[in-house]
C-alpha cells in the first residue's frame, strides 16, 4: 500500500508541475487575455498576470514585483519618467511584447538582448544614442520601433534580424548614406524614416 502511495504522490507531483509550468502564448491567446493596470490588482494572482500596463504612473523605477510575474508576455511603460531599465528584465523569459514609449531612456536596455521570445519592442521617443552590436540576438523580433531618438550608431546585426518586419525610425536624424545602408541591409523589412539630414551618423 506505502509504494502505492509513493506513486500516486509522484504523479500528483508530476501533474502539478504540468499544470504551473509556463506557457508561451499564441497572439490571439494573448489578446483575450485580461489587461491588469496596476501592481496591486496583478500581486492577487501573480501566475495568472499575462498582460500588464502601467502607463502614465509616474515611474522613476520598475517595481520590484514586476520581476516575480513568470507568465508575463507583454509589459507596457508607457508615457512614466524611466531613465533605464532594470537588468532584472531578463527574468521575464516569456516576454513578448514591450513598450516603453515617451520615457527618458538613456541607453539601449543590454539585458532585452536575452529576451528570446520579444516580437514587439517598442522605444519611441526616448534619447537612446545607438544601438548594441549584438541586437541580433533579438532573433523572434518582428517590430522594433524607435522613432524620435538622437541614434547615432546603427549597427551591422540588423541586418541579421531574420524575422524583423517592421523598423520605425520616423523623426530620428538619420544621413543619407545610413538611409541606404538600413534599406539594402534589410530588404525584407518596412523602415519608416523621415528625409535624411547633412549630418554624420551610423558609421562611427
Amino acid at each position: 500500500m506505502n509504494g502505492i502511495l509513493k506513486i500516486l504522490v509522484a504523479l500528483n507531483l508530476i501533474f502539478l508541475g504540468f499544470t504551473s509550468s509556463a506557457q508561451l502564448l499564441s497572439p490571439q491567446e494573448l489578446d483575450s487575455m485580461p489587461v491588469f493596470k496596476s501592481i496591486q490588482a496583478a500581486m492577487v494572482q501573480p501566475d495568472q498576470v499575462y498582460r500588464l500596463d502601467l502607463s502614465k504612473q509616474k515611474l522613476t523605477d520598475i517595481p520590484d514585483e514586476v520581476w516575480k510575474l513568470k507568465n508575463l508576455q507583454e509589459l507596457i511603460l508607457n508615457k512614466n519618467k524611466l531613465s533605464s531599465i532594470s537588468e532584472e528584465i531578463s527574468a521575464l523569459t516569456l516576454l513578448q511584447r514591450l513598450e516603453v514609449q515617451h520615457n527618458e531612456i538613456e541607453k539601449f536596455p543590454k539585458a532585452l538582448t536575452k529576451l528570446q521570445h520579444l516580437k514587439k519592442l517598442d522605444l519611441a521617443d526616448n534619447i537612446i544614442e545607438s544601438l548594441p552590436d549584438d541586437m541580433d540576438s533579438l532573433s523572434a523580433l518582428e517590430i522594433l520601433a524607435l522613432w524620435d531618438n538622437p541614434i547615432s550608431y546603427y549597427p551591422e546585426a540588423l541586418s541579421d534580424m531574420k524575422s524583423l518586419q517592421v523598423l520605425d525610425l520616423l523623426h530620428n536624424q538619420i544621413s543619407r548614406d545610413t538611409q541606404e545602408r538600413l534599406r539594402n541591409s534589410i530588404p525584407d523589412a518596412k523602415i519608416i524614416m523621415s528625409p535624411p539630414c547633412s549630418c554624420q551618423d551610423g558609421d562611427d
